[in-house]
């Protein structure tokens, strides 16, 4: 932790200091605010509010907001698995890591065969050649709706989002889009950022809805370490390892967006092989033979009455995979946490059609579950909600796209093996505004703020994130 405080004071950026230490920026903001050197309004108020004993969901309701931004806002308050100050353990899993890294810079620059340059462009360029890539059976068309919603916009915010932000129900934003069958969440990802107006340059995961989870993982550490490989990421997954693509250095970042988002796709990420992902499990189980399993924080806080010289009650000793998620969580903290899903995975087995029951069969785990989570940046917390649709009728019954744009938006995803973009509901929102609240209070600012030049300010600013008031065709987003 000293080794980010120092840092911060030299560059006072937290953005310089993630990229000077090569690890996240919200784990350089988390840090900071643990050492009590980084404060803002919100991580204030969170702190303030869990002082007084409240759990972290009664936190998020009074606040309006997500879990997982209140979590990302409050001081570290358990021992961090994989933490910037490393124990004689933690050591021995960052060799493992360094291991990782040579072992997946071998995997992505390997050759199939002698014959065949080393890189994944002379890859990508004999696929695109092969004769499955150009038979137009080998994957079709499926159609997803988005939606980014906020439940907790008032009727005045709602007004504006409506006015000025042309949604229709003035709580949402939305896209339907067609992608080739055989895309990777990975892939998607990239899509959903240029199809939105963000520019990647913040942490996301996707996740199924808690209903689900819970009923897969049966919320047990033996549940969850079961899918792992197969359905969510091992606790050891890096930044570095799901961000294997992230070769991002100027010009233009819708160019670079489309390259991510168009076939073939391929995906290497190392962690995520099934025997990677299960051995990475092997040594978080061998690591902890027996855990103390702390009391939570809330039974902590009730009983110590927030004296600080109180220590968490351990309430039992067991090994970890006998323990439920909620007993691991109680007593260490892994960054990961354990609900993101294998971003190598294709969209379309991960998700059902929205009105089918076919889910976690008897003889399959896929289709997994009838809409997916995905959540950028977990400070500002948008949370995009993902559908699969049978069909496009009712975009074609309200008139938002006719019959031949839909033909023609089938033959793209066919023949250049890319997503298409067949209707948008909202404009394109922006990067660091505070999610749909933050954009609703900058709507209103630019088009009706009194101050001129504070109206002019606000809009260049968002112009230099990539915001633009220029209206964009659907078949021109992606």
């Amino acid at each position: 932790m000293q080794e980010v405080l120092k840092s911060y004071k030299k560059t006072a950026s937290l953005q310089k200091t993630a990229d000077e230490l090569k690890i996240s920026y919200a784990k350089v903001r988390k840090i900071l605010i643990t050492l009590g050197e980084y404060k803002t309004d919100f991580s204030l108020e969170v702190r303030k509010r869990r002082s007084m004993g409240k759990s972290i969901p009664e936190i998020a309701t009074e606040l309006n907001t997500s879990t997982n931004r209140v979590t990302a806002f409050l001081p570290y308050e358990k021992n961090l698995y994989s933490g910037p100050e490393l124990t004689t353990d933690a050591k021995k899993s960052k060799v493992y890591r360094k291991r990782i890294k040579i072992a997946r810079e071998k995997f992505v620059n390997r050759a199939i065969n002698k014959d065949e340059k080393r890189n994944l462009s002379a890859r990508k360029e004999k696929f695109m050649t092969n004769d499955s890539y150009n038979n137009t059976n080998a994957f079709k068309a499926v159609y997803l709706h988005l939606e980014l919603k906020d439940d907790h916009l008032d009727d005045a915010e709602k007004t504006i989002l409506r006015k000025y932000g042309e949604s229709s129900t003035g709580d949402s934003i939305s896209r339907d889009i067609l992608i080739p069958s055989d895309m990777p969440l990975h892939n998607l990802h990239y899509a959903i950022q240029r199809l939105f107006g963000w520019q990647n340059s913040h942490l996301r995961r996707f996740v199924l809805p808690e209903e689900i989870y819970n009923r897969l993982t049966d919320r047990t550490v033996k549940g969850w370490t079961d899918l792992v490989g197969i359905l969510f990421q091992p606790p050891g997954e890096s930044e570095h390892d799901v961000f294997w693509d992230e070769d991002y250095q100027s010009g233009s970042i819708k160019t670079w967006l489309k390259k991510k988002y168009t076939g073939p796709y391929f995906f290497h990420g190392i962690m995520e092989d099934f025997e990677w992902a299960q051995n990475d499990i092997k040594q978080l189980i061998e690591r902890f033979p027996i855990l103390e399993v702390q009391e939570s924080f809330s039974d902590y806080m009730n009983r110590s009455k927030g004296k600080d010289k109180a220590k968490p009650r351990i309430i039992k000793k067991a090994p970890l995979i006998e323990l439920t998620l909620e007993e691991m969580d109680n007593s260490i903290s892994m960054e990961g946490g354990t609900e993101s899903l294998l971003e190598r995975l294709e969209v379309a087995t991960v998700l059902a059609f929205k009105d089918d029951d076919d889910v976690c069969s008897d003889n399959d785990i896929f289709p997994v579950t009838h809409k997916l989570i995905y959540n950028y940046d977990f400070g500002d917390d948008w949370t995009i909600t993902i559908t699969k649709e049978k069909d496009c009728k009712e975009l074609l019954q309200k008139g938002y796209i006719s019959k031949d744009e839909l033909l023609d938006a089938e033959a793209t995803v066919l023949t250049k093996h890319k997503p298409v973009c067949i209707h948008k509901d909202g404009v394109f929102v922006l990067d660091d505004v505070g999610g749909l609240h933050g954009f609703v209070s900058f709507l209103k600012e630019i088009y009706e703020g009194e101050d001129k030049e504070e109206r002019s300010n606000y809009k260049a600013w968002a112009q230099s994130l990539g915001w633009s008031e220029r209206k964009i065709s659907n078949k021109l987003t992606l």
